[in-house]
This record gives structure tokens, C-alpha cells and sequence, in this order.
């Protein structure tokens, strides 16, 4: 199976804080936010992430194309926040730099599934010289989720639920383009690996551990020092029988 290679692009950042909302919500913090919930959707299904800038840095254009053109990644996905003159400018936008080429359709297939997922008005993808788009390599779109100056929808940007269901838009439209289904987290399909829960479930049979659905959940989670002293302890009890 082909190992895939995204190029994450947040827009803006450091100094630059790109488009500013109304109560002062920045567009490069946002658009850092919803790129790292999409780097950990894409994890999920082995595909590998590269980012433009790491936390909060400003980063130039020609130094995003530079290190797209040298990834050797399959796309460049470019993640921002819009801003108009009229403050009741609204809904979602995904550019592309010209027709009937790979980065078309990638900008189709992200449009489609991020309206879809947040609920904005489709304002289409369009097609625009921008210079990630232009001087890239690599199939590559720019999505501009909302209108950070429009009110109602800086105050959408506010919420992390919001910003979670952009990225599993994102997410959902690159994998579509490169065939793969979405699932949700929870689905069955998603179940971790047996070979992991086989320790979990031997000690809830034998008594030594309760609520392994709980702990099967979390199995992925880093387990701080105190909680696994805390297993040893009571698994030490139950073994000396001191309950």
C-alpha cells in the first residue's frame, strides 16, 4: 500500500497574524488549531504529515513552497481563515491554481466535504495565482474555511468543537481524493489492534483490574508516573490479599 505524504501549510503566524476577528480571534492561530487536529486524522490512516510552521512562527511564502517543493510529499494542503470588506461575508472557499489539474480536484473533493461538515454557505473553488498554489510542485489547494471579520462566525472559531469538525472536513475530502474512506474514531473498524488489549483483558478475567472498556479506550494515552504506581499498588493488593 502507498505510503501518502501531506504537506500541512497553517497560514500566517508569528508576527504575521494574518486576517484579526472583531473580538481580536487571529487567523494564524485558528488555522494552526484545525492543522494539527487534521495532522492527528491523518495519522490515524498512516499518512505522514510535514508542516509549514511549527507552533507559532512566521514562516515567508517562499519558504513554504521551499519546503514543499522539497518534501517529496503527494500534497500541499494550504489551511486559512477568510477576511472581507463587508462584515456579512460568509461561507467557505477552496482555491486551486487552474482548471483539470490534480490540485482541482484535491480543492473539489476538500470544498465538498468541509461545507458539508461545518454547514457554511458553498461559495465553490476558484482559482487564483496565489504563490503556494502557483509555485508548488505538488498537487496543492488553499482552503479558506470562514470569514474570521464576520461576527457570527469569528464567534464559530471560538469553539473547538467548530474547529474540529473543519478538520474532519478536511481530512475527509483527502482521503477521499486519494481513496480512502473515513471513519469515525469510535467505529468499530477503528478498534484498536487485539494484540494491545490482550493485557487489559486478561487482568479485568482474573480480577486484578476493573472497567476494561475504560482502559481500552485510553490505551493510547500517555500514562503518568503516579497513575501506574497506582496500578502496581492495587495489583499488588489484590495479590497479597489486602482489599
Amino acid at each position: 500500500m502507498k505510503k501518502y505524504i501531506v504537506v500541512i501549510d497553517p497560514g500566517h503566524g508569528g508576527s504575521d497574524p494574518g486576517a484579526v476577528g472583531p473580538t481580536g480571534l487571529k487567523e494564524s492561530h485558528i488555522a494552526f488549531k484545525i492543522a494539527c487536529m487534521v495532522a492527528e486524522i491523518l495519522m490515524r490512516y498512516g499518512i505522514e504529515n510535514i508542516f509549514t510552521r511549527v507552533g507559532d512562527t512566521r514562516v515567508s511564502l517562499d519558504e513554504r513552497v521551499k519546503i514543499a517543493n522539497k518534501s517529496k510529499a503527494d500534497f500541499f494542503v494550504s489551511i486559512h481563515i477568510n477576511s472581507a470588506g463587508n462584515p456579512l461575508a460568509t461561507g467557505t472557499e477552496t482555491y486551486a491554481y487552474k482548471q483539470g489539474v490534480e490540485g482541482d480536484r484535491l480543492a473539489h473533493s476538500i470544498q465538498n466535504n468541509l461545507v458539508q461538515a461545518i454547514g457554511l454557505a458553498d461559495r465553490g473553488v476558484k482559482y487564483n495565482s496565489l504563490q503556494v498554489v502557483r509555485e508548488t510542485k505538488i498537487p496543492t489547494c488553499l482552503v479558506e474555511v470562514g470569514f474570521i471579520n464576520n461576527p457570527a462566525e469569528e464567534q464559530l472559531f471560538k469553539n473547538d468543537e467548530f474547529s474540529e469538525k473543519a478538520a474532519i472536513g478536511i481530512s475527509k475530502g483527502i482521503l477521499e481524493h486519494i481513496g480512502i474512506d473515513y471513519m469515525q474514531k469510535e467505529d468499530k473498524s477503528m478498534d484498536t489492534p487485539q494484540w494491545k488489549k490482550e493485557g487489559i483483558e486478561y487482568l479485568a478475567e482474573n480480577k486484578l483490574m476493573s472497567d476494561p472498556e475504560g482502559w481500552i479506550k485510553k490505551i493510547e494515552e500517555p500514562m503518568p508516573v503516579w497513575a501506574i504506581a497506582t496500578l502496581f499498588m492495587n495489583l499488588h493488593k489484590d495479590l497479597k490479599g489486602d482489599k
